[in-house]
């Protein structure tokens, strides 16, 4: 892809430098390339650098403009680093993509107060720290777009506390915010998949997607890519505190299903 053609892939005109956190991460790959592919400039923030950088390698091959930054979302002083190298690198930051975080697949018994509270940091202090540290690039701009990567798991409940709290709290930190945002042409939604396709999905989970999912597919992370990339975009700037469920239709079902099965 040449320059012109990624260049002309602007939102509204608007090419915005967007911040992606956990952007090494199997999910992520497929949202960097189709927020690529919308002719923004990619900040891909991870705690594992020489993932990031290959995750970036890949973008500039195919002509992407894309950096690697390396942080631990829950460090307040790395947190302070990342702003000033990417304040220094492209300016002010756009859009910010909350998507680090991790899933302890641990059960109440198998949990102690420390595991616990590490979940609870990553997926939801991490970016709670990162729209902290950026507000006021969007608040200066009067234009901004914040995307937080949460999960059916805060709605609906899930075998792993740590999991399912931490993205119940960072769906409600989406429409908290809503008050200090007020007035201004900033956004803050989540996105809330179901099972996607990556690494982290055990085969047990994916066996059942056919009878649990009404769609019968798993969802790809370019579909979670493409519904990012319209979220950035001006038309959608009455989008706002909204929790935007990608799950093929499972959570609607899930109570159907366990009473037919019964």
């Amino acid at each position: 892809m040449t320059e012109q053609e990624v260049t002309e892939k602007t939102v509204n005109g608007r090419r915005l430098n967007v911040l992606i956190t956990g952007a090494a991460g199997g999910m992520c790959r497929g949202v960097n390339r189709r927020l690529a592919g919308a002719g923004h400039t990619l900040l891909c923030v991870d705690l594992d650098l020489d993932r990031c950088k290959e995750a970036v390698d890949e973008l500039r091959l195919e002509g992407f403009d894309a950096h690697a930054f390396a942080a631990d979302v829950t460090r307040a002083e790395d947190v302070v680093r990342l702003r000033t190298d990417v304040k220094a690198t492209v300016g002010e930051v756009h859009a910010l993509v909350n998507a680090a975080g991790i899933l302890d697949r641990k059960m109440l018994l198998d949990h102690d107060v420390d595991s616990f509270a590490r979940a609870i940091n990553i997926n939801l202090v991490g970016p709670f720290a990162l729209i902290r540290a950026f507000a006021e690039d969007f608040l200066s701009a009067d234009w901004g777009r914040i995307v937080n990567i949460s999960s059916i798991a805060g709605t609906t409940g899930y075998p792993y506390p740590s999991y399912a709290a931490s993205k119940a709290g960072l769906s409600n930190l989406t429409r908290s915010l809503l008050v200090d945002f007020w007035g201004t042409g900033v956004t803050v939604n989540s996105v809330c998949p179901g099972v996607v396709d990556t690494p982290m999905v055990i085969q047990e989970v994916r066996d059942q997607v056919p009878n649990k999912v009404p769609t019968g597919k798993i969802v790809d992370p370019d579909e979670i890519g493409a519904l990012i990339a319209y979220l950035l975009t001006d038309d959608a700037r009455s989008i706002n505190g909204a929790d935007l469920v990608i799950d093929g239709g499972a959570t609607q079902v899930f109570q159907l299903f366990d009473q037919k099965q019964g």
